[in-house]
């Protein structure tokens, strides 16, 4: 941890130097220059911003993605994700390092705000009020991140033992000689939902659709995702029936592609704003398709199981939105009619990136998701009339079928409408540890297309396995002696 701190106090340092190079020596800003006035402010808030893009979508979703039984991996897959697809990853497994590592550079540009943003001079109220803003947007994204990490990294929130589990090293200072021990998994959720308390208190940007910042219906979004892990339950439909009055689904088939076209809808809260300058292989999402124009034919690594097309009804839109039905290829094997991923088919506008890196903005916050908390949410609440509601508003609005289920069995259609509404977003692996189930993969397309063997297409997990808890890095154990791991 201690290399991590240092590294990210001269990220912050770096994305701040570059704005004003005439003022400062090239080397180091002095703390007490870097904290003058709003403009000073304004660029660090530039930073955290940037280190959005890096920690959210493409190589921060494919681990989790791969992970779990929704895909089976073709034969030339060229084993890319295949430690997580066989669940014989380690410690030092590259993308968990990744998200690891940069969800901690980003907590500490969020800290490098919290912390100095005090010491500006304002030069009038609005300034104040900008200022303000500035600040709950960083405990905000400092709260966005902890939790991702949380859910990665530590165990399944249970008030019964949440004081005893282990949570995450709390890193709000800028002190590179900090080694901080791991905190317990109740002190990682104080954290997380004192920084969402201290955004409502700042924050003054109201929600929009499409926004690229964050809003005061954001801040409504990630504590409603919190307490539904928390088993606040009763929050968590409120908050989420507070989302869903003011972001309506899209209303067409053509509407709901075009959100995963052109990244914009009436449901989308907020997306993370990129553009051709801001180009990161990190973000690109070649996995599901792949162009591969010698054989012109399609050569994605994954592809989605048949159980999974077959949970979705002919009428239901999803299913044309979501997948895209074609010819691939695959280790020289060529198939036809198969079902590809299409939910990050690339926006247009960066064709001039690269037409096949299938690069779209990452939408972290859709008002689907919170038909979905609510659901769930009240039915772990023993209200089953509201859970079917928002169940069945979700599935009508999307073109399937209104059901009439109740208990385990309404339980189990909630958990199957979480992978209809969200393949492709990094939920599956999550709602699986959230409810404690295993797996078995099962039904694939086509065997004769597919990487085979022990942990592949029949791989069988139960839902006590640890790696649904993943390691904290090698890296970060070796550098500080002082956090325990999670695989003793």
């Amino acid at each position: 941890m201690k290399k991590l701190l240092i590294g990210t106090l001269c990220s912050a340092l770096a994305l701040f130097s570059s704005c004003d190079l005439d003022k400062y020596p090239t080397d180091s800003i002095a703390q007490g220059e870097a904290w003058q006035s709003l403009t000073d402010a304004q660029n660090f808030r530039i930073g955290i911003y940037s280190y959005l893009q890096v920690i959210s979508g493409g190589r921060n979703v494919y681990p989790q993605e791969f992970q779990s039984d929704l895909y089976n991996a073709l034969a030339g897959f060229g084993n890319r994700g295949g430690d997580m697809h066989r669940w014989d990853f380690t410690s030092s497994q590259y993308d968990i390092e990744y998200i690891w590592q940069y969800n901690y550079v980003c907590i500490n540009n969020c800290n490098n705000i919290i912390n100095n943003i005090d010491n500006i001079t304002v030069e009038s109220a609005d300034e104040q009020a900008e200022a303000n803003n500035i600040k709950g947007e960083a405990y905000l994204l400092r709260a966005y991140c902890y939790h991702t990490l949380a859910v990665r990294f530590a165990k399944d929130y249970d008030p019964s033992t949440a004081a005893s589990n282990l949570g995450l090293p709390l890193v709000t200072t800028g002190d590179v000689n900090e080694k901080p021990s791991r905190s317990t998994l109740e002190q990682t959720y104080q954290l997380i939902k004192d920084d969402i308390v201290q955004a409502r208190q700042l924050m003054n940007a109201a929600g929009e659709a499409n926004s690229y910042y964050l809003t005061t219906d954001v801040i409504d979004a990630l504590e409603a995702r919190v307490d539904l892990y928390m088993h606040n339950y009763s929050e968590a439909v409120t908050l989420s029936q507070s989302i869903i009055n003011k972001y309506p689904l899209a209303a067409t088939e053509a509407d709901l592609e075009n959100m995963f076209l052109n990244d914009e809808g009436s449901e989308v809260l907020m997306r993370v704003q990129i553009s051709t300058d801001d180009y990161s292989s990190n973000c690109e999402n070649t996995g599901y398709l792949n162009w591969n124009s010698s054989n012109e034919a399609f050569s994605p690594d994954f592809v989605p199981s048949q159980w999974i097309i077959d949970l979705y009804e002919d009428s239901d839109m999803r299913k044309q939105a979501y997948f895209r039905l074609d010819s691939l290829v695959t280790n020289n094997i060529k198939a036809y009619d198969i079902y590809m991923l299409n939910k990050f088919p690339g926006n247009p506008s960066f064709e001039t990136i690269g037409a096949n890196l299938y690069y779209n903005m990452w939408k972290p916050f859709r008002s689907a998701e919170f038909y979905l908390i609510g659901a769930e949410a009240s039915y772990q609440n023993n209200d089953e009339a509201t859970a079917l509601s928002m169940l069945n508003d979700l599935r009508t609005q999307r073109g399937a079928s209104a059901l009439s289920v109740s208990g385990t069995e309404l339980f189990q259609s909630i958990k199957e409408e979480w992978i209809r509404e969200y393949i492709g977003e990094g939920q599956r692996l999550d709602g699986l540890k959230r409810w404690g189930d295993g797996f078995t993969r099962h039904d694939p397309q086509d065997t004769s297309i597919l990487s085979t063997g022990t942990g592949m297409e029949s791989l069988s997990i139960t839902g006590d396995n640890i790696r649904f808890v993943w390691e904290i890095p090698a890296n970060d154990q070796n550098a500080n002696e002082n956090i325990e791991p999670n695989w003793n």
